[in-house]
């Protein structure tokens, strides 16, 4: 029963805030960012590099897409480096920017690239993959949000002074037992720090934290409530620029897959 509740396995990704009217927005061909992504989650730590480009448009005034790659990072010698054969080519409408309607709804075609080898997915696929989902899982609609004090940031070696904001949601999902009500309140709340300078949304640093608790109503003698869940993501800039370049070859070759 308890695993209807159960806390996301991923949440904070490159497009989570893309609604929010104070959070910056634009897309542009060349437009690149990297992220360290950490997950604090059950005791264990994960930690991996992404980065997002924009490598061209499709389409006419009106009706244009751009032209996405989700890209796994290596460190090397020379720096960040992308992983050679493995990442995600994406075409994603540029109705993006009117901020409505599902995130899922404006995908227009995915293709895993995999040993060099490209597959067109289809909605159902790329909703399981986790590269995907890195960047365009989740929709965090919340119900407070707070301005905080301005900080400065240094990325790559350039001062970034960031809006700073506070945006918080709670849920309660209840499930009726025979002679009980077994309730599952989960909290959130996004600290994020946002400059206009930074391609896509802007995002210098954002850090999740969702706290789930369970209990019964009334109390049993025969029910443990298990132990506030808690998980913390974050994600840090790293770097960014205009001077994305193709890196998964020809773009976009197939069928669309959704």
């Amino acid at each position: 029963m308890l695993l209807l509740f159960a806390v996301p396995s991923s949440a904070l990704d490159l497009f989570t805030l893309w609604r929010e009217p104070v959070i910056p927005l634009q897309i542009r061909p060349g437009d690149r960012v990297d992220y360290n992504r950490t997950t604090l989650s059950g005791g264990q730590r994960e930690v991996d590099l992404l980065r997002v480009q924009c490598v061209g448009e499709v389409g006419e005034a009106g009706a244009r897409s751009w032209l996405l790659e989700l890209l796994p990072l290596a460190e090397t010698g020379g720096g960040l480096e992308p992983v050679a054969g493995e990442g995600v080519q994406l075409q994603i409408s540029e109705r993006l920017l009117g901020r409505q309607g599902n995130l899922a709804d404006l995908v227009e075609r995915v293709v895993r690239w995999d040993g060099g080898q490209p597959t067109v997915l289809t909605p159902a696929d790329w909703r399981e993959d986790p590269l995907v989902l890195a960047t365009l899982q989740s929709e965090f609609v919340p119900q407070t949000c707070e301005r905080a004090d301005s900080s400065v940031r240094v990325v790559a070696g350039h001062e970034l002074r960031c809006d700073q904001y506070v945006l918080s949601a709670a849920d309660t999902q209840r499930v009726r037992l025979p002679r009980a009500t077994l309730e599952q309140i989960t909290e959130w709340q996004i600290s994020c720090a946002v400059n206009g300078e930074v391609p896509f949304l802007g995002l210098v640093y954002a850090a999740e934290r969702t706290r789930s608790l369970s209990r019964l109503e009334p109390p049993s003698a025969r029910f443990t409530s298990p132990a506030p869940g808690l998980r913390v993501e974050t994600m840090e800039l790293v770097g960014y620029g205009e001077d994305a370049q193709a890196w998964l070859g020809e773009p976009l070759a197939g069928p669309p897959g959704g």
